[in-house]
Order: C-alpha cells, then structure tokens, then sequence
C-alpha cells in the first residue's frame, strides 16, 4: 500500500472468531439459503430483466424472509422466493398436478387479462421454472405454452435427472410470463401442486 508515494507496510491482523451463538447461528442460515438457492441461479437472473445483481437481492430477501425455524433447525420456505420479476400481469387461478409415474406437470391458468392498470398479452409465453431440491437442480421451461391457452404439460424427464430417488415431495414450482419480444416479465408465482 502507497501513503504520500512511500510504500507503506501494514501488520496483519488474524480477525477474532469467537464463535458466538449468534455467530454460529447466522452462518448456518446463511448457508443454507445460498445451498437453496444456488440451482436457481441462472433462472433468476433470467427472470430479472431489469435488475442487477438480482441473485444476491433474493438471497438478502430469503434471508429476511424464507427461512422457518430456530437455529439450528432451520428450513427453507420456497414460496417466499421469487425467480421473476416485472410489470406484465400474472394469469389468476393457477394450479399444478403432478403424476410421478408419467413425470409430468400439468399447470393451468384463467387465459383471461383482468387488470387494465398492468400491461399483458394473449400471446405473452408462460414460463416455467422447477427445482427438484433433493439433487439440487433447477431447469426452466421456456415458453411451455401462450397465456391464451390456458394450461401447459411439461415433461420433467426431458430435462431434469430423473432415477428410482426421484420424489415428487422435493419439487418446487414457479409461474411467470414473458413478452413475446422478451422485453418484460411479469412477478413469478409459486405454484402448488397436487397429485395425480
């Protein structure tokens, strides 16, 4: 380091670790939001168009907000992430079955525009994001269908490592739209599912 144009030598100093509870508590939040939330990664920065450093914003939000339980039993609350975000207005009624033999998800929606105040398309596409936390992996399903349709059926197989370990009870899904152009998004909504 240079002061006044002379190279200057600092000591280092080995920073305290008392370990406090308080300490040790927060590390294991942290960590366990950062494992949550790793496979969703490329899928937030996707779904966040218009903001930087968008991962580390939801990281700082689940923090806040997603995490369930005292230390050290702590749990992560997915529906309290959000793996999209903008203006476009989200389908109403949304809901998802899952059949785990067939490895398909079939999500619908009301194909209705109901709000004047927020822009939105007939042809907007639905996007899909699912993560399977038990591996971990996320995979997004880029336009599975158009608002105007109504219901979308994806094929987890196709994309996600699927084996005799596969359980329906550790996927985690998300909804939101897109603009035609892919100029805007609308919010993601954490969809739950039932079985078929």
């Amino acid at each position: 380091m240079r002061k006044d144009g002379k190279q200057v030598l600092r000591e280092h100093i080995i920073p305290k670790d008392p370990k406090t509870p308080k300490q040790l508590a927060y590390r294991m939040r942290f960590g366990m939001v950062n494992r949550c939330l790793s496979p969703l990664n490329k899928a937030i920065k996707k779904g966040f168009l218009k903001t930087d450093n968008a991962y580390r914003k939801e990281i700082s939000k689940a923090l806040s907000n997603a995490v369930l339980g005292e230390y050290p039993n702590y749990k992560m609350d997915y529906s309290k992430i959000q793996v999209a975000e903008g203006k476009i207005q989200l389908p109403t009624f949304v809901t998802a079955e899952v059949n785990e033999k067939m490895c398909v998800a079939t999500f619908k929606w009301n194909p209705q525009l109901i709000f004047d105040t927020y822009p939105g398309r007939k042809d907007d596409q639905v996007n899909i994001v699912c993560l399977n936390k038990a591996i971990p992996e996320a995979v997004n399903f880029i336009n599975a269908a158009k608002r105007s349709a109504g219901s979308a059926t994806i094929d987890l197989s196709s994309k996600m490592i699927i084996n005799e370990k596969w359980y329906t009870k550790d996927l985690h899904f998300w909804l939101y739209l897109s603009r035609f152009d892919l100029t805007q998004n609308s919010d993601s909504v954490y969809v739950k599912y039932e079985m078929e």
